[in-house]
């Protein structure tokens, strides 16, 4: 968290990062540093609350966007990594947001040890930041003594009042950000679909669903005129819902990444079946992003077996796991399973589909089904039928 005041001539106004970016276009207009395009005029720190060791840009111009970029960054450290960050700012030769990012980037220069009562901890916990693991019990390694000793005689270690830090000022630091586009981070673990932003060269991450303002920006850092200007690429980390990834990116090709992301603010990350969606998606052969909107509002008219994908799969699946449909085990091996899913299908008009085995509830069949929903929204085709 940031907690800064910053004005524009005789107007001021708090701000606590990180931000949405609705949010902190209210303040900003709140002091009249909006200007007619919606841009943001620069403004000025007046004021550092928290952390102190940001008051080296007190009465400096600064790029908000860059401030909530870091916050959010620091917003994922744990005690040991804040020590580390604001340890580290003490360190840099001139500290910018350009540079407290990439900080952030940089933490495995600055090792900080809390026991330093003989030169083998020392050592260990030197290896421990640098290179991110020791072996679990080999703290009577002589080798971590030898490195301990190294570093103090070295000169690399001064005492701080969060430790006893080890840092070799020559030990340039790596620049991941280059003070225009941000490189790419995970802020969120509520988002839907990752996507990358191209443009000249450059991307840049953006998560959906977004407020469009911060794809505007997005598009801005990338020097785009506009949405239209840059590729748009699924970077499909996000495997829960890797079933529907490629209808997300025929949608974006064909009505643009606005429309999409508006579909996805409409969708639940947390509360969506997305298999079933992607089933009904399938099956319906919707060609327009409001219609998947419209199909994930009925989902609980399906029902949807994963993974299925033959009648004898089916029933074995029935019998198995459906208490009606339950029987001694004795009887399997005389049991003609094939048949019985057969039947199964025709009798609920169930279909398989590329996820497994979707079928209705309630309705004779899914095409019973799917042409109530027609009647509701004309736009659903019954291509796939």
């Amino acid at each position: 968290m940031i907690k800064i005041k910053i004005g524009n001539g005789d107007r001021e106004t708090d701000i606590r990062f990180p931000i949405s970016e609705s949010d902190l276009y209210n303040k900003l207009a709140a002091i009249h540093a909006i200007d007619s395009s919606d841009a943001q005029q620069p403004v000025t720190v007046t004021s550092i609350y928290w952390p102190e060791e940001f008051s080296v840009l007190e009465g400096r111009q600064v790029n908000l966007d860059e401030m909530n970029y870091l916050a959010k960054r620091m917003a994922s450290f744990d005690s040991r990594e804040m020590d580390q960050f604001l340890v580290g700012i003490s360190m840099l030769d001139k500290p910018s947001l350009k540079n407290l990012i990439n900080l952030t980037f940089n933490l495995d220069h600055f090792t900080l040890v809390q026991d330093v009562s003989n030169y083998g901890k020392i050592g260990r916990a030197y290896v421990m930041n640098t290179e991110g693991a020791v072996p679990a019990n080999d703290e009577d390694d002589p080798k971590y003594a030898t490195l301990g000793k190294r570093l103090i005689d070295r000169g690399l270690a001064r005492i701080t009042a969060k430790g006893l830090l080890i840092y070799d000022p020559f030990d340039k630091l790596t620049e991941v950000y280059d003070g225009q586009t941000f490189p790419e981070y995970y802020h969120r673990s509520d988002y839907i679909v990752d996507v990358l932003l191209g443009y000249n060269g450059r991307q840049e991450l953006v998560l959906l669903p977004e407020e469009e303002l911060a794809i505007r920006k997005a598009v801005a850092r990338l020097g785009a005129l506009s949405i239209n200007d840059c590729t748009i690429g699924i970077d499909a980390s996000n495997y829960d819902v890797e079933s529907i990834m490629k209808k997300v990116q025929d949608l974006i090709n064909s009505e643009g990444l606005y429309e999409v992301n508006g579909m996805l603010k409409s969708l639940s990350y947390k509360e969506i079946d997305w298999g079933k969606l992607a089933a009904v998606v399938e099956v319906a052969d919707v060609q327009k992003a409001s219609q998947i909107v419209f199909l994930a509002e009925h989902l609980d008219e399906f029902d949807f077996i994963p993974k299925i994908y033959d009648a004898g799969e089916l029933a074995h699946y029935l019998v198995d796991n459906k208490e009606d449909y339950s029987m001694n085990p004795v009887m399997e091996d005389y049991f003609d399973f094939s048949g019985f899913g057969e039947q199964y299908i025709e009798e609920h008009g169930g279909q398989f589909v590329d996820g497994g085995f979707l079928y209705c509830c309630g309705y004779d069949s899914i095409e019973e089904l799917l042409a109530d929903i027609q009647n509701e929204d004309e736009g659903i085709t019954m291509g796939g039928m």
